[in-house]
């Protein structure tokens, strides 16, 4: 009776193996990442305005940032780009900081749309070499009461300059 009983459920254990397809030895071609470039990508604004927070107002990091407020005008040839630095920050460290945030909107760009070339230490990036770049550089006392920039200025397309902010 015993032997009869483990054929039974011998029996049960390969019907039931035959009757699902396995995954493990051939898996599905439809799974898998995609390599395929595909140009004039939708930016997805919300997660990119996000990013570029998370990276660029990082304390440790950047201890003068205050905010990173900026706005593609992709269609019309530029990008609106105000930089909010904490009162009392040196010129120097506005200047260096406009800088950061500038490559970083680039390469987060550049993350969600390949056809964008990263920045590097002569460029500003890809997004730029066919925008303008409106530059804003506020304190943050002045930025939230409307007040003047410390620092405007505009970047032409494909272009790369420092700031010297007096």
């Amino acid at each position: 009776m015993k032997i009869k009983n483990l054929m039974m459920v011998l029996g049960c254990a390969v019907m039931l193996c035959g009757c699902t397809k396995s995954n493990i030895v051939k898996p599905d071609e439809t799974q898998g990442p995609d390599f395929n470039i595909y140009m004039d990508v939708e930016l997805d604004m919300d997660q990119l305005h996000e990013d570029v927070e998370d990276i660029y107002l990082d304390e440790s990091e950047y201890p003068m940032a205050s905010a990173i407020d900026f706005e593609l005008n992709l269609d019309e040839g530029y990008v609106d780009v105000n930089v909010v630095v904490k009162d009392g920050t040196t010129s120097e460290d506005a200047a260096y900081f406009a800088d950061v945030a500038l490559k970083g909107i680039n390469d987060q760009v550049a993350i969600q749309d390949f056809s964008y070339g990263e920045s590097d230490e002569e460029t500003f990036g890809g997004l730029y070499q066919d925008n303008e770049i409106h530059l804003k550089i506020y304190e943050e006392s002045a930025y939230e009461s409307d007040g003047e920039p410390m620092y405007e200025t505009t970047v032409p397309k494909d272009e790369y300059m420092k700031f010297d902010i007096q």
